[in-house]
């Protein structure tokens, strides 16, 4: 087991959606969503090590703050990005 493993818990915030946060501080790790197995999103601040994956697109653009500017050529999705399958 990793260190600090056992601080890990979850919970079930919605029907398709799991969560994960740490038990003593309370930071956000994941969020698990059901209808996109395919995809686990990642509280990436939580890291302490680079990560071998880039980003693949922005989502939830419709609700970015107004000053905020996306520079790159990702696809960009007002919500959740459409679902494959």
């Amino acid at each position: 087991m990793s260190h600090g493993a056992d601080l890990v818990d979850s919970y079930a915030s919605s029907e398709s959606v799991q969560r994960s946060f740490c038990r003593r501080c309370g930071a956000k790790f994941t969020f698990d969503w059901a209808e996109s197995p395919e995809h686990l999103w990642l509280a990436v601040g939580t890291l302490d090590s680079e990560l071998d994956m880039r980003p693949e697109s922005h989502i939830f653009v419709g609700s970015k703050a107004p000053w905020y500017e996306i520079s790159d050529d990702l696809p960009q999705y007002e919500g959740y990005p459409p679902q494959s399958g």
